[in-house]
């Protein structure tokens, strides 16, 4: 299956309905997409619904077209080659944010047969002068380079800062349409440190001395730095001129009106931690079925044996997957070279200021923020039946054995269940539950809500509305069921209060002494807003993972605010993009180059700290991801997943240095900027 999508021009926010975006759009159960499915889209909003026009031309390799769209106060015009493909009539709701131009999401970025050139793009907003953008690929960078970004063979993609939409909006396309080359010709792409062959930089490993040498700078950098004194080994600050009672966990504390988390040993903290450290054999890469992307692969056995496994995101496909970076270690440091690594990755994080782990990985004696899982628990749709008391036990005894092991550990920071949208309930989950056949314990409970809170205990009214025949309790149970569509929102409701709080209650009671996180909800990834707040009744902090480019703007104030309960963000991040010259994918939150990536982590961390109810952050991650994808996946193709350059330091273990001395100047000062905050 393969999606893609390209805006030619976007200012919007989806989930709050305001905004447009005129899109080629593409979506193929095949492998690539072809050129006889492209779409051209144009979405508008009015802030409470979105209107399309969608049109599916019959399309000619290098003929100019001439796309037009208009959008003005009572609608909107498609037209192509001034055919008009649609209009929509209807109101528009501006979102006020950045202009972008060219720009392919992370979420629909598959492969395609074709590709846009000599193609530019024009705004006029009102009676303003035309807006010009050229979109030409940069041909400083190789071919097979651009190959890895599909952003980079389209066209250079432009972020704009933002400006207020002033009706009529006119937006022009032109561009023909060509093959997209072949990328097999270039095979292979990576060589055997993991980076891609055509990358023209200076800063490329080329020899196993390389990676040695390397590590003594970094080891005369870091001793120059040092490693900060005014912290406990928790991240406590010892300067703030007052602490608490120790109790040898983390736990949090409000004074005045700024939340603060204190440490084991007693002192206040805001929690700097990076995610996936020390990531010693993840994230790896997909190789079946595309070993010729790769110059040369390492042995399946003796030392290099660990570095291959098998379905590595469970899928079942006997997909082979490589950690080629494990090999850059091994390289690197020798036979001892996890022990050595892990050493360096505590030395590092400490060095710059963090406060210790985050989220996916752990290192002894260390800070960090375990998720647990449900993996051996069977699910009724997507999450297990909460109602079902051999399912509560089954669920109950897999959470202690992971639990019981850290229950007196003053190292975690605190507990999550699950991540992001898995976490969430769906409608499309609750319709699932009532057709399914018998009676489970859940879809009983579902009945019984409805029947006793929707209608009243009205049978007959309930069938009818349900439209099954049914006189009794017990034929309801076993009907398979259509609800009214009004009817599912309170069903959803209910089922997820139950389920958090069931969940909360239990490690609460399985571990008392450390903090519960709940599933790091993600604003805006969800059904409704209603998410958040029954996520925040059933935690002693919300956590969550925000990206984006701003700690908090409005919305996510007033989200913060309505709960009046302190909050900790599991991951954010500003990965360098390099416009592509790298080989990495640009990720949503991208920076330029690293050190704009530091300066955009100052300023968003600078944020938080002052926040009265944020008591810390986590970046993601700390290394990058492999150029050719983490998956999962497999298949004939370049990219298999994401393979974004979020690391802290980079696929040969070498630290990003501009972007670290911002970093570090920041972490050093979270605290004593959220003290400041206070008076």
């Amino acid at each position: 299956m393969a999606a893609h999508r390209y805006y030619f021009a976007s200012q919007h926010d989806w989930q709050g309905r305001k905004g447009f975006y005129l899109s080629f759009e593409n979506e193929t159960p095949d492998p690539v997409c072809p050129l006889e499915t492209l779409k051209i889209a144009l979405g508008v909003a009015d802030g409470n619904s979105w209107r399309f026009i969608v049109a599916t031309p019959k399309w000619e390799w290098n003929k100019p077209y001439r796309l037009v769209a208009r959008i003005t106060a009572s609608g909107a015009e498609l037209w192509l080659n001034n055919t008009l493909l649609g209009k929509s009539e209807g109101r528009f709701a501006p979102h006020g944010g950045s202009l972008e131009v060219a720009t392919v999401p992370s979420f629909a970025s598959g492969q395609t047969n074709y590709r846009p050139t000599r193609h530019r793009v024009s705004i006029t907003m009102g009676r303003r002068s035309q807006q010009e953008f050229s979109l030409e690929t940069r041909e400083d960078i190789p071919e097979p380079v651009r190959m890895f970004n599909i952003e980079t063979l389209w066209g250079k993609p432009i972020r704009r800062t933002p400006f207020a939409v002033d009706l009529p909006l006119n937006i022009e396309a032109n561009f023909r349409l060509v093959p997209m080359p072949d990328w097999k010709r270039y095979q292979p792409y990576i060589d055997r440190f993991g980076q891609c062959r055509y990358v023209r930089s200076p800063n490329r490993v080329q020899t196993d001395d390389d990676l040695r040498r390397s590590l003594e700078e970094e080891k005369r950098t870091l001793a120059q730095w040092g490693l900060p004194r005014d912290f406990d080994p928790y991240g406590g600050y010892l300067k703030a001129g007052w602490r608490e009672q120790a109790t040898g966990f983390y736990r949090v504390v409000r004074r005045g009106r700024n939340w603060w988390l204190i440490t084991p040993e007693g002192n206040p903290c805001f929690y700097v931690g990076v995610c996936s450290v020390p990531a010693l054999t993840w994230e790896m890469t997909p190789v079946s079925e595309r070993e010729a992307v790769f110059e040369w692969l390492p042995p399946r056995e003796g030392r290099t044996a660990e570095v291959w496994r098998k379905d590595v995101w469970g899928e079942r496909a006997n997909t082979d997957y490589v950690c080629l970076h494990a090999v850059n270690l091994m390289r690197r440091f020798g036979e001892d070279w996890k022990a050595q690594s892990i050493q360096l990755a505590k030395q590092r994080l400490l060095t710059w200021g963090f406060s210790g782990g985050g989220k996916w990985d752990r290192i002894d004696g260390f800070p960090f923020a375990p998720v647990l899982g449900r993996w051996e628990i069977p699910n009724l749709v997507r999450h297990p039946d909460i109602f079902d008391p051999a399912v509560q036990a089954q669920l109950r005894e897999h959470l202690r054995r992971q639990i019981e092991p850290f229950r007196n550990s003053p190292w975690v920071l605190g507990w999550s269940l699950g991540n992001e949208y898995d976490e969430i309930f769906t409608r499309d989950e609750i319709a699932q539950i009532l057709r399914l056949p018998g009676a489970p314990a859940g879809k009983r409970a579902l009945i019984d809500y409805a029947l006793e809170n929707l209608y009243r205990n009205q049978i007959s009214e309930m069938a009818r509305a349900w439209r099954v025949d049914a006189r009794d309790r017990s034929a309801l149970y076993s009907a398979t069921l259509t609800p009214r569509d009004e009817d599912i929102e309170p069903l959803r409701r209910y089922y997820a209060e139950r389920y958090y709080s069931w969940v909360y209650r239990t490690v609460k009671e399985l571990d008392p002494n450390h903090l519960y996180f709940g599933f790091w909800i993600v604003p805006g990834w969800w059904e409704n807003e209603e998410d958040w707040t029954l996520s925040a009744r059933h935690c002693d902090v919300l956590g969550y993972d925000r990206y984006a480019p701003d700690f908090a703007d409005e919305w996510m104030k007033r989200l913060i605010e309505r709960i009046d309960k302190p909050v900790l963000c599991g991951e954010f991040s500003f990965p360098a993009w390099y416009d592509g010259a790298r080989a990495y994918g640009r990720y949503p939150t991208w920076a330029k180059d690293e050190a704009e990536s530091g300066e955009l982590y100052r300023r968003w961390v600078t944020d938080a700290a002052r926040h009265p109810a944020c008591v810390g952050v986590m970046w993601f991650q700390y290394r990058d991801q492999p150029l050719t994808g983490r998956g999962p996946g497999r298949g004939n193709m370049l990219v298999i997943g994401e393979h974004f350059a979020f690391g802290l330091v980079d696929f040969c273990d070498r630290p990003k240095w501009e972007m670290l001395r911002r970093m570090r100047e920041v972490n050093l000062r979270a605290a004593q900027i959220r003290l400041q905050a206070t008076r």
